[in-house]
């Protein structure tokens, strides 16, 4: 599991190669497996093992092993799984101007600057039982050339993307794009946000749903139901599964133990901290920070 942030501002891949891949793997006794984000870059999830629900901007894709999910850059996008059973996704993020070519070009001109400016959108979902369901093919060829690191890789992987690309448009899957959310829907879209970024710069002080709600003039359970409908966790569950987060990069530093990271984070009673701990990491916090020191 990688670190979360609401807005995620990590550099994915490197400057001069920015495509990066992320396996996450989640067990049966966890059931978000990838909190509500957003980022500039565009992503691919390949789910490859089990079956999930992925939210993005708020419609639901029901996905099973071998469907794809394209989050566009800018949009909200969250998951959980269906059953209580393990899953295994790759994130697949890129930045469009990466495909680019320094030659303004037909090529630019015709295919990737229109989905660059928004004015066209790949598909939303693809089903491994679908018609085009030969174009996921591209995602386990992406995923093992870039696992293989074999010399010049990376030719090989801004290759299969570009013959991917070209797949959607000769399959007749790139959709212009559809008109804005509605007033309402921009609301809440802001409002969320309002939250999240909330959440993420006072988690560390001591937070309950009267303080959360006020962020966005809502009363307790008005706030409750709309940060459940547009997040898919509870107010407090989120919460604390950024603490975690926060406290396990801490405890990865080598500068903490396991109370002054809890305290650090938010986290009042270091027992109440090892639970949520568990929950989203799979293990103690003393071992998740004797497993990782032993690795350096």
């Amino acid at each position: 599991m990688y670190e979360h942030r609401y807005r995620e501002n990590k550099q994915h891949g490197v400057r001069d190669f920015p495509f990066d891949i992320y396996k996450v793997k989640h067990q049966s006794d966890t059931s978000i497996i990838l909190p509500l984000h957003w980022h500039n870059e565009m992503e691919i999830i390949y789910l490859a093992k089990g079956t999930a629900i992925f939210k993005v901007e708020g419609r639901e894709f029901s996905a099973q092993a071998g469907d794809a999910v394209i989050v566009h850059p800018g949009e909200h996008h969250s998951g959980i799984k269906d059953h209580s059973r393990e899953t295994c996704y790759y994130s697949i993020v890129f930045k469009l101007s990466w495909l680019s070519s320094l030659q303004h070009d037909r090529i630019q001109e015709q295919f990737l600057g229109p989905i660059q400016q928004g004015d066209i959108r790949l598909p939303a979902y693809l089903s491994a039982t679908g018609p085009n369901a030969q174009i996921l093919d591209y995602f386990r060829q992406l995923v093992n050339g870039y696992e293989s690191r074999l010399p010049a890789y990376e030719l090989s992987v801004k290759g299969l993307m570009l013959q991917l690309f070209a797949e959607f448009f000769q399959h007749g899957l790139v959709v212009k794009s559809a008109e804005g959310k509605t007033n309402q829907g921009r609301e809440m879209h802001q409002q969320i946000k309002l939250v999240l970024n909330y959440m993420e710069e006072h988690c560390h002080e001591k937070l309950d749903l009267d303080a959360l709600a006020s962020v966005v003039s809502l009363s307790r359970s008005h706030f409750c139901k709309f940060f459940k409908t547009q997040t898919g966790m509870r107010p407090m569950e989120y919460l604390n599964y950024i603490r975690v987060n926060k406290a396990a990069h801490l405890l990865l530093t080598g500068s903490y133990n396991v109370l002054e990271a809890a305290l650090e984070c938010g986290f009042q009673n270091v027992s109440y901290f090892a639970k949520w701990f568990k929950v989203y990491m799979n293990m103690s916090p003393s071992a998740y920070k004797a497993q990782h020191t032993s690795y350096t």
